[in-house]
């Protein structure tokens, strides 16, 4: 008789292990289901279907994933020069340039990289990384890409569409206080370059040519848009200068003496008083809300 009670015993043991390890592996599956996606360069890679622990170390979408309230624990500590993005790193851990060791600390089951990203390999033995190629996207179309990456697909969608109504009322009236035969350009120097972004490249780009609708000039739009900027000579500055100059501040190593010369002085917009300067850390990006903070100087200054 103990022989056999010992035996159910046993058994009944058993199978409350064996149902405990199901329940480990349910969860542990569940935690860990995959989906596939496909990459700017058309490779199809494995990534989370609810990514909790995302790393975002190309620095032009911090903003985009705070927005979409996404499970980010790490990002590129260069985002903290925007003092418009800094007050948002706080529960969010600032990863240096290529610190490996610091994004493997922080767990990641999905990072975010710029193709371009010379440790992206690096990246990928780490976690699965989606390395997109920032000038295949429209500033609006990564934002809900990233949307249907997190699902959060409706949120990004809303968000879209409320910024563009948004720029439809500032058109009108921009367009009332300025006209609609003008052109503008976006020009900043960084240390002894200086350069001229086209339609899609941040810097303000994105509101002054997509949503306000300024004329892009000629030379601008041949030269520049396609390839999305452009290093030029003090001397060709007014070669691409529009009705209305957006100038960056650029770094600690800008002189800015192209601002000096009789080039600059004799541009229209010079004469004319059309110059807006900008901060460049904060006019980089073109998140959600480095754009809505730039938004409102651009669109104040053209209706001033």
């Amino acid at each position: 008789m103990k022989k056999y009670r010992f035996l159910f015993l046993t058994m009944v043991l058993g199978l409350v292990l064996s149902g405990c390890g199901n329940t480990e592996s349910a969860e542990e599956s569940e935690e860990t289901a995959m989906k596939e996606y496909t990459t700017d360069a058309g490779e199809t890679i494995e990534i989370p279907e609810d990514p909790q622990r995302i790393v975002v170390m190309a620095t032009s979408y911090f903003g985009n994933f705070k927005q979409l309230d996404a499970n980010m624990v790490g990002a590129h500590s260069v985002v903290t020069d925007s003092d418009v993005l800094e007050p948002l790193t706080e529960d969010v851990e600032m990863v240096e340039e290529g610190n490996i060791e610091q994004i493997m600390a922080l767990d990641p089951d999905l990072i975010i990289a710029f193709s371009t990203d010379e440790n992206l390999e690096k990246f990928e033995s780490v976690a699965p990384t989606i390395p997109v190629e920032y000038e295949k996207w429209n500033y609006l179309d990564i934002h809900e890409e990233f949307g249907k990456i997190i699902g959060k697909e409706e949120e990004a969608t809303e968000w879209v569409n409320e910024w563009k109504t948004a720029l439809e009322e500032d058109k009108a009236e921009v367009e009332e206080a300025v006209g609609t035969d003008v052109t503008a350009s976006v020009v900043e120097q960084y240390a002894k370059d200086i350069y001229v972004y086209g339609t899609n490249w941040g810097r303000g780009t994105e509101i002054v040519y997509q949503g306000l609708g300024l004329g892009v000039p000629e030379a601008v739009e041949s030269e520049v848009v396609e390839t999305g900027w452009k290093n030029i000579s003090a001397e060709e500055v007014g070669k691409f200068a529009g009705d209305f100059m957006f100038v960056g501040t650029g770094d600690s190593g800008a002189d800015n003496a192209y601002r000096e010369t009789n080039v600059w002085k004799d541009l229209d917009a010079v004469k004319n008083d059309r110059v807006i300067e900008f901060e460049s850390p904060v006019f980089y990006y073109n998140d959600p809300y480095s754009l809505e903070h730039q938004r409102e100087i651009i669109v104040g200054a053209l209706t001033e």
